[in-house]
């Protein structure tokens, strides 16, 4: 995969959902919109301990993923695959628990925040860096 633009890289930082893509406990591909964040040049995810999407990870862990977006006629996005990994660090987790809040809430003390995400260390909430393999963008 060629690097991706600073402009498209900006782009995917602001854009809302990333498209998940998994195999379910029956072996079909899925797909579901989630709320990321980019740190570094890594996409994270997160999901509940208990969610039929991290059951399914941990089995098959190879994923897939889009970020897209834009206007009509003037259209932006990745398309990438790898494999999903979760986070244990916990110095890491603290930052992503911080990213998400502040992405989606504008804080990550937050009322809404805490009562999706618990608090920093909730071993409710699992967070997941997907380890692009490969994959292309587009920017038209």
């Amino acid at each position: 995969m060629k690097k991706l633009t600073p402009t498209l890289t900006e782009f995917c930082r602001k854009q809302e959902m990333l498209r998940l893509a998994f195999v379910d406990q029956r072996g079909q591909p899925k797909v579901v919109p989630v709320w990321f964040v980019i740190v570094g040049k890594a996409h994270y995810v997160g999901t509940g301990s208990e969610s039929a999407k991290w059951k399914a990870i941990q089995r098959e862990p190879r994923v897939g993923w889009v970020i897209d977006g834009g206007a009509k006629g003037k259209y932006k996005g990745v398309s990438m695959f790898g494999k999903a990994e979760e986070v244990t660090d916990r110095k890491l987790r603290v930052k992503l628990y911080r990213e998400f809040g502040e992405k989606y809430f504008g804080s990550d003390s937050h009322p809404k925040h805490i009562e999706i995400w618990g608090d920093v260390d909730d071993p409710g909430s699992v967070y997941l860096r997907l380890n692009q393999k490969d994959g292309f963008w587009w920017d038209y």
